[in-house]
């Protein structure tokens, strides 16, 4: 082939992508980002979770160290320790708001994630919940989390306490 035929020939050649290339790319990523994404946002709600169990866990350590220097359990976040200006009221119980942090945040603040709270409590008893906040309000699997004074922990979701602690 002469040097003048084959620059007939490149000439003629494509370059770029065809429309049909790029649907099939736009479909695959289509497919892709529609299992990726919600098996990420259903992580992060899991992962979550372990910030109202660490937070339950040390509201519960908390009040056995209040019945042991007053030998009765407190419906009071601020007898345990919670700054004042933290502690609000919450249906009728004393809450905190927590963040993915496990730092306390103001009731209004978008970063919190659980309101953590003493549901009842008495001379002998207390029962705790994990209240959740915002986007964590989603997590129908597991809803509200809750500790009792005798360490029974439950759940408020349609998944098992197994599954959510």
């Amino acid at each position: 082939m002469s040097n003048k035929q084959s620059n007939r020939f490149a000439a003629g050649r494509q370059q770029g992508y065809t429309l049909i290339e790029i649907l099939i790319v736009v479909a695959i990523l289509g497919i892709l980002a529609a299992v990726a994404i919600p098996s990420y946002q259903n992580s992060v709600l899991t992962s979550n979770r372990s910030v109202a169990h660490a937070a339950l866990l040390d509201l519960a350590n908390r009040q056995e160290q209040f019945y042991l220097d007053n030998r009765t359990y407190s419906t009071d976040l601020t007898d345990l320790g919670y700054p004042a200006a933290m502690v609000f009221s919450n249906s009728g119980s004393s809450a905190v708001a927590i963040n993915d942090n496990h730092s306390l945040v103001a009731s209004t603040s978008t970063e919190r994630l659980y309101f953590v709270q003493i549901d009842a409590g008495n001379a002998t008893t207390f029962a705790l919940s994990a209240v959740p906040q915002l986007t964590q309000a989603g997590d129908s699997e597991c809803g509200t989390l809750g500790l009792s004074s005798t360490g029974v922990k439950a759940e408020t979701g349609s998944g098992s306490v197994s599954d959510c602690w």
